[in-house]
């Protein structure tokens, strides 16, 4: 019975918040103020996907936001760009200077507008459409016949692209505190939806946070670093080489990111690449 009486006082209590947020906030277009809608369909067409990938660490194009490796030369003493990563990589969907990204990611973040979830995670599902093509165009290719070209350009693709089918989707998490204080982790809402479209297998469980430390949008790169160090814990079995698409909002210097892979490597995971709606 208290169980009940407490949950009844929560449902009002969401219901009173959701209809004085509805007075302060009304149901409204970021872009154009359309009633009715948290971004129309014309706004939402405005936004621009990023329109390549780079590698995080040194701003070098390519085609699926990989860590640049080792240089094939023999007598080189750099270990590329993969070397400070436990990620493989980060495929970035747009970029927060977008004023409706930033405005949707803010609107979810910090004044709980569970709503666009929906909208942030359609933008990533366009997204990863878009990705996906030369994986789709190549596997097709193979099933025609062999033909060494085709082998050849299936080697440079990442194993989480050419096997898509296979990744399990993990949301970063949220500490205990900042997940009582917002109700909900974006990352989740996000990660569920990428998995239920692709019907790809999802773990919002077993990747948690222990420690809360400071927001990482204030601290310098060097802070976030330090910050989110040994944050984080795998709490599922081991993971046997599978490939891992880690699902956050957004992406600065890739600190948390890069904790997290860390702990899924640990744990046995092949692949980690981060999956975010922009670029920081």
């Amino acid at each position: 019975m208290f169980f009940e009486f407490v949950k009844r006082v929560k449902n009002m209590t969401n219901n009173v918040w959701l209809f004085f947020l509805d007075l302060i906030f009304p149901i409204e277009c970021l872009g154009c103020g359309r009633a009715g809608f948290w971004l129309c369909c014309d706004c939402f067409k405005e936004i621009k996907f990023k329109p390549r990938q780079y590698c995080l660490y040194c701003k070098k194009e390519n085609d699926f936001g990989q860590f640049c490796p080792a240089p094939a030369r023999l007598n080189s003493r750099s270990g590329g760009c993969r070397v400070n990563y436990s990620l493989d990589g980060i495929w970035i969907a747009a970029l927060y200077d977008e004023l409706l990204v930033s405005r949707a990611i803010k609107g979810l973040k910090y004044y709980f507008i569970i709503d666009l979830a929906d909208d942030l995670s359609q933008l990533i599902i366009l997204f990863v459409d878009r990705l996906l093509k030369p994986s789709r165009i190549l596997q097709s290719a193979l099933a025609g016949g062999v033909a060494w070209r085709n082998f050849k350009l299936a080697e440079n693709l990442p194993l989480a692209i050419l096997n898509f089918k296979d990744n399990l989707v993990v949301p970063a998490p949220l500490s205990k505190k900042r997940l009582r204080w917002r109700g909900f982790n974006q990352s989740e809402l996000l990660a569920r939806s990428v998995a239920e479209k692709y019907g790809l297998e999802f773990d919002g469980v077993s990747l948690i946070r222990t420690r809360h430390k400071k927001p990482q949008a204030k601290l310098t790169e060097a802070a976030r670093l330090k910050n989110v160090k040994d944050c984080f814990e795998w709490r599922g079995g081991n993971l046997k080489k599978r490939n891992i698409i880690l699902i956050d909002d957004v992406v600065t210097t890739g600190a948390t990111l890069n904790e997290c892979a860390k702990v899924l490597k640990a744990a046995g995971a092949g692949e980690v690449w981060g999956l975010v709606v922009a670029k920081g």
